[in-house]
Parts: structure tokens; sequence; C-alpha cells
């Protein structure tokens, strides 16, 4: 459980001190959160799914750290090498996405923008198909351990059912949150960019979370025409 527990500290790293720089330049402001952490329910609410957020997302990192290390199997170069191939890249998108907004909004000229820059092009949620990534690769990595013989087959089939619930619960809630199900962030956008037509075509053509095949082709087309020396 080394690799992932050395993924999950980089990725833990990164995430409190993007969070630290946003809190200390005054970028951390989020209307979405100010209506529900308003209220004592509201906020109680807020911290009960934080919690519940970071057991479940968890759980295949701490279940497997579980298993003795007499027992544990050894990793799977394959599955390990896609494991932490998908957290590179969802590590990368997930970045990328918090930087380039960051950089989108602190321009004066994009004030009352709606930001599809760089891989927001790509996702109206870039940062949740990173972060799906991230535990989606850490779920891999951890698969062996998980299907150990600690405590006989049937548990180890248990440990991977729980594991899994890591990517499966985040898919449920980031959908939830970008659908307007779980929260207003639909209804805030389209206050403040409904009236904005290249805003609505944005919001028809471009994946909700996961970007398509054809979008990831497109982008890398102009990245390769960029590269392209004038005759």
């Amino acid at each position: 459980t080394r690799a992932p527990a050395g993924a999950i500290a980089l990725w833990s790293t990164k995430l409190a001190a993007f969070l630290f720089y946003r809190a200390c330049t005054g970028s951390g402001r989020d209307a979405r959160l100010e209506d529900t952490l308003s209220t004592t329910s509201g906020a109680a609410g807020f911290w009960a799914v934080s919690f519940l957020w970071g057991f479940v997302v968890s759980l295949p990192h701490t279940l497997a750290a579980g298993v003795p290390l007499g027992i544990r199997p050894t990793q799977t170069p394959l599955l390990t090498g896609l494991g932490l191939l998908a957290f590179g890249a969802g590590f990368v998108l997930e970045t990328a996405a918090d930087l380039q907004k960051l950089w989108f909004k602190s321009e004066p000229d994009n004030r009352g923008k709606f930001c599809d820059a760089g891989v927001w092009s790509l996702s109206q949620h870039p940062n949740y198909a990173g972060n799906l990534l991230v535990w989606a690769g850490i779920t891999a990595v951890n698969a062996p351990a998980l299907l150990s013989p600690a405590g006989g087959l049937g548990a180890g089939v248990l440990r991977l059912i729980a594991g899994c619930a890591s990517p499966l619960f985040m898919v449920g809630l980031f959908y939830a949150q970008a659908t307007g199900a779980m929260a207003n962030t639909v209804e805030l956008a389209q206050a403040r960019y409904g009236s904005d037509p290249r805003y609505q075509q944005y919001i028809r053509e471009t994946p909700l979370i996961l970007p398509s095949l054809s979008g990831i082709r497109r982008a890398l087309g102009k990245l390769a025409g960029r590269d392209k020396p004038e005759l």
C-alpha cells in the first residue's frame, strides 16, 4: 500500500495547499455555500456530508491497509500501472481545472464571464472528472490487497465491494451537484450566465463531467495546430 499511500499524500497536500492559497488571497469565496452555511441546520448538514465523503472515499486505502502484511498479496504490475496512470491523469486534470479557473477569474476582463478555457472546454466540471479518476486509480491499485484471503474469500469480496463504494459514491455525489439535484449550482449559474448565448451553447454541447473522446481529439488537434510553424 505504499504506492497508494504516497498518491493520497500527494493529492491531499496539493488540495490543502490550493485551498490555503485561495483563503489567503481572498479568492476562496463560494456563493454556493453561503446560504447553506448561514443556518445551523445547513452547516450541520454540510459538515455531516463532508465527514461521510471523507470516510467513504478513503475506504479503498483504509481497508487495504488493514490487511496483515504477512498475507497481503504482491501488487499486480498491470493493475498497479493502470491504477497509477488513472491517478496521474486525474491529478493533472483536477489540478489544471483548479488553476485554470483561478487564473481565468483573476483577469479583470473575465469578470462576469463563465470559464470555458483550457480543460473547461472539455467538460463542465473537469475538476470532478479528475477527482473521479484519482480515486478510481487508488481503488484499482488497492484491489489485490482488498481481495486478500484475510478473513476468508467472502471477506475479500466484501472489502472490494466496500472499496468500490468510493468512486461510486463520488459519481452519485458529483452528478447530483452538477445537475442541481443536491445543491443550487445550476440555479446560480443560470442566474449569472443564462442570458449569454455562448453559455447556453456551452451547456448544450459540453459533457457534464466526463470529457468525450471527440472533445479530447479536438483539443489535441488545436494544440497540435498551435505547435506547427507558420510557412
